[in-house]
């Protein structure tokens, strides 16, 4: 009888009462809907919210600058001068004026190229007669010490024709900085070093460097202070830009480099330059695509955030530009002149940490016309401009200085969006609670196979395509909902796309740009599957773990131990993220997920699938011409940006491909045979030296040594066919010599040698000073380069190229006693495995072989520290571990 049937001899109340049930169904999945828009509307209100108080000054005040720090109670205001636009008698007049209108410093630049045209050779002249005009003028003198000669200059940018390029050895540069403050140091208190080096060409025919910068106040510093004791030593001023790239990068990002290469202690003054760039002085916006006048307190806010809030901060140059043809941003000069007073006003009351500012410039040494004369304080024909008339009103009216900024928090506005949040969780709720879940659930599990084909492949279309944050949220909900149907397919998709790290979804939520790699996005949405599976073992008798099992859980605690010793808050949590959670849920979703013996070898054939898709990605590459061209071979690289990423990833898979060809079907070996071939001569093609000469040993002898002790028939089959066995040895020995002969230039290339040499040494260092916990995951990056020696040429390196140094770095000693335990509970569990079933002997072989290969390679490149490689090898212990059933 059909449904129908049966539903037309019910009482007339039930069909009313059970249509009503439907109807309320459907309405709790449209209220559900409307409630994530207002969920997303929520999240859009917070971060709108959280930008109006950051503009509101919160956070600036914190760490107050001392009123004994140095640098802390110069003049208030200054101006920009060029020695150059002046006649020796206009000068000394202008420097009066200057003084005059109620300017208390000048800051100009004094060029080494000048003063010692050849080695030893001094010439002060020129400086001997600024300063003294300067002194006499009763103006506090800030010296800028730029332009390397050329006799100190590097080759490279000695041939190039650059003027303001570093010297290639720093130590010439300290001599004659002390030199200078030794002749004028009872004249000169303020001392800048270099000058916009983070924007080309002021840092000369090359990259832009921080820690190369941070080396040259390293060595320089020292020097001016040994020969004047009451020095005050600038940081180079930084120039405003939003780029981050080779040729230039942005004052927070430069300013966060400096201080993990150690600059700290060798500068007591951070030198801004917050252009308005035709905002207003009061524009409150403080993001990093917007230069403004805010600008100061964006670096203010990350000098806070660094530990440096103690620091007093000068805007050495700031203003507004009224040419037309101005790159800075064109306003008009009565809009430039209230900007002035504006700008002044708001530091003045607003942030007391802001100690000094000094306009752009007083006359350009350039011609007239030219985009520099808009920010001049008077006309080419010495007529004062309304900004300079400006400025002067407001430097002769005195007026008291608050000790503590202003700061205003929209309290009422953060009340109602909490208040608003909280009733639409409670409804949100009550509205799940009417939604028959499971019997959804079921019905779609019990749908043909070609409708879930077809959902999984329209959400990845979507997905890829995606962009509108809430598009984005919805497939991450639809993508959590077939994981609850069928969560072995959702685990299968995220083991087999784990190398595809830097292929992530990037979503800009109003003041924040999240990153979201396909696995970790994937193993979001099999979070309530996995919570759904251990409530339901947990009322089974199956749910007693062993140890051994709980090991990995112990990085959590020495994580949140580490993070005492991790000065940046931002990298520790992504890196704590990436590199122990992700790797985490991923154990966890393996471990909850694959009970059976065909579920874990189902994971274990998801591991070599990526490892397949990384092959063939890396040999497209290779074939198309790109890749990375290294000692005169080119070098495959597959979804990563180094080769030698790629090999750590492919030797892994490699030997978790050899296990699962032994379990899948003979009808199928010829095909997984030709992939593992394919796996190989890419990984050959990458050209790493760990790879082929400890990865591949190591791995071969793992799987070995499993292969002897499971079966010892083996050695009768070896000793039956002896033959095959002397060719196959035969083949490996020309293979050899073929990789030997192709990669004889780069073999001979001990320059790497050498360099990790100095890299191990630095970390070593760093270890020492954070012995017990280490800096913490995603901190090495941020600490590693104050250890380096002056010279040293891997400044940006996010490991230390060593699998003990990585544990110790990172989490100390108690890191590498964690490892050994892990070492151990391997070992137990391997131990109880090998003489059990075939699927839980091949998956412990071909995760141990795997596993062993990185830690060979790992003697010199990453094992843990790499994002991709945590989750794998997380993912393989887990799949070796797992017992049984």
């Amino acid at each position: 009888m059909s449904h129908t049937a049966q539903a037309s001899k019910l009482p007339c109340s039930v069909v009313s009462l059970h249509r009503a049930f439907r109807l309320r169904r459907r309405l709790a999945l449209i209220r559900l809907a409307m409630l994530y828009g207002v969920l997303c509307a929520s999240i859009a209100a917070a971060g709108l919210l959280w930008r109006l108080t950051l503009e509101g000054g919160v956070g600036l005040q914190r760490a107050p600058v001392h009123a004994s720090a140095p640098g802390a109670q110069p003049p208030f205001a200054g101006v920009n001068i060029a020695i150059d636009a002046y006649a020796p008698e206009q000068l000394a007049l202008r420097l009066r004026q200057l003084r005059a209108a109620g300017f208390g410093w000048v800051r100009f630049h004094l060029a080494w190229r000048a003063m010692e045209p050849a080695p030893g050779q001094m010439t002060w002249d020129v400086a001997d007669r600024v300063l003294e005009q300067v002194v006499n003028a009763d103006l506090e003198p800030v010296v800028v010490l730029v332009a390397a000669p050329d006799w100190a200059l590097r080759e490279l940018d000695r041939s190039a024709g650059v003027q303001m390029g570093p010297p290639a050895d720093f130590a010439d540069f300290a001599r004659f900085a002390e030199s200078f403050a030794r002749r004028y140091g009872d004249r000169v208190r303020y001392y800048q070093i270099w000058d916009e080096p983070n924007i080309a060409p002021n840092w000369g025919h090359r990259h832009i460097n921080p820690v190369e910068y941070a080396q040259m106040l390293r060595t320089v510093a020292p020097a001016i202070r040994q020969a004047d004791p009451d020095a005050v030593i600038l940081a180079a001023a930084l120039a405003p830009t939003v780029d981050r790239g080779h040729l230039a990068i942005d004052e927070m990002f430069y300013l966060q480099r400096m201080i993990a290469a150690g600059a700290t202690p060798f500068f007591d003054v951070v030198a801004i330059q917050p252009f308005g760039f035709g905002y207003a002085a009061t524009d409150p916006r403080q993001q990093p695509e917007i230069l403004n006048f805010s600008r100061a307190a964006q670096i203010r806010r990350a000098l806070v955030d660094s530990g440096l809030g103690d620091k007093p901060i000068w805007a050495v140059r700031f203003g507004w530009n009224r040419m037309l043809n101005s790159p800075w941003g064109t306003v008009t000069p009565q809009a430039q002149a209230r900007y002035a007073h504006d700008a002044l006003e708001r530091a003045w009351n607003e942030w007391p940490w802001l100690r000094a500012m000094g306009w752009v410039i007083d006359r350009p040494a350039e011609a007239p016309g030219m985009p520099a004369w808009g920010f001049a304080l008077t006309e080419p024909a010495w007529i004062p401009a309304p900004v300079y008339t400006a400025l002067s009103a407001w430097l002769q009216t005195p007026r008291p200085r608050p000790d503590v900024g202003r700061v205003t928090i929209p309290l009422v506005e953060w009340a109602v969006l909490w208040i608003a949040i909280a009733l639409a969780a409670w409804r949100g709720l009550a509205a799940a609670q009417i939604v028959d879940w499971r019997a959804g659930l079921q019905r779609w599990r019990c749908a043909p196979r070609w409708m879930h084909i077809l959902a999984w492949g329209a959400l990845v279309v979507v997905y890829y395509l995606a962009t509108f944050p809430p598009l984005v949220g919805l497939c991450w909900l639809a993508a959590a909902w077939l994981c609850l149907a069928q969560p072995q397919v959702g685990l299968w998709l995220a083991l087999a796309l784990i190398p595809f790290y830097f292929q992530h979804k990037e979503l800009e939520l109003v003041n924040w740009v999240l990153t979201v790699p396909p696995a970790h996005a994937l193993l979001m949405a099999l979070l309530p599957a996995v919570i759904v599976t251990i409530r339901r073992s947990r009322r089974s008798s199956h749910s007693n773990l062993s140890w051994w099992e709980l090991v990995p859980l112990l990085l959590l605690p020495l994580t949140l131990l580490s993070a005492v010793n991790a000065w940046n808050g931002p990298a520790f949590a992504r890196g704590a993220l990436d590199l122990v959670i992700a790797p985490l849920a991923a154990w966890l979703a393996v471990r909850t997920l694959t009970t059976t013996p065909e579920e874990r070898s189902r994971a274990l054939w998801a591991l070599c699938v990526g490892g397949m898709l990384t092959a063939f990605v890396g040999l497209v590459n290779w074939l198309r011409g790109q890749g990375a061209e290294v000692d005169g071979i080119q070098r495959l690289v597959g979804p990563h940006f180094s080769p030698n990423h790629t090999a750590l990833y492919l030797e892994r898979s490699l030997f978790v491909g050899l296990a699962g060809w032994a379990l899948i079907g003979k009808r199928w070996r010829m095909v997984v045979a030709v992939a593992l071939l394919g796996m190989a001569t890419a990984l050959v093609l990458t050209g790493s030296r760990g790879a082929l000469f400890l990865a591949v040993p190591a791995g071969l002898a793992t799987f070995t040594g499993f292969l002897l002790w499971r079966r010892p028939a083996f050695v009768r089959w070896l000793r039956m066919r002896r033959r095959l066995l002397l060719s196959t040895m035969i083949a490996l020995a020309a293979l050899l010599t073929l990789i030997l002969f192709w990669q004889q230039e780069r073999l001979g290339n001990v320059q790497t040698v050498e360099l990790r040499l100095t890299l191990w040494m630095a970390a070593f260092a760093l270890w020492r000073d954070h012995f017990w916990v280490g800096v913490g995951p995603g901190s090495f990056f941020w600490t590693y380069p104050a250890y380096l020696p002056v010279g040293a040429v891997e400044v940006d390196q996010l490991h230390p190229h060593n699998v003990w140094l990585e544990l110790v770095t990172t989490w100390g000693v108690l890191g590498l006693a964690w490892f050994v335990l892990c070492v151990l509970a391997l070992r137990r569990a391997v131990c109880n495995r090998v003489h059990g079933g075939t699927v839980g002997f091949w998956l412990a072989a071909g995760a141990c072989a795997g596993l062993a290969a990185g830690l060979a390679h790992a003697q010199s490149d990453a094992f843990m520290l790499l994002a991709d490689i945590a989750m794998w090898n997380a993912v393989a212990w887990g799949l070796a571990t797992a017992p049984d059933p």
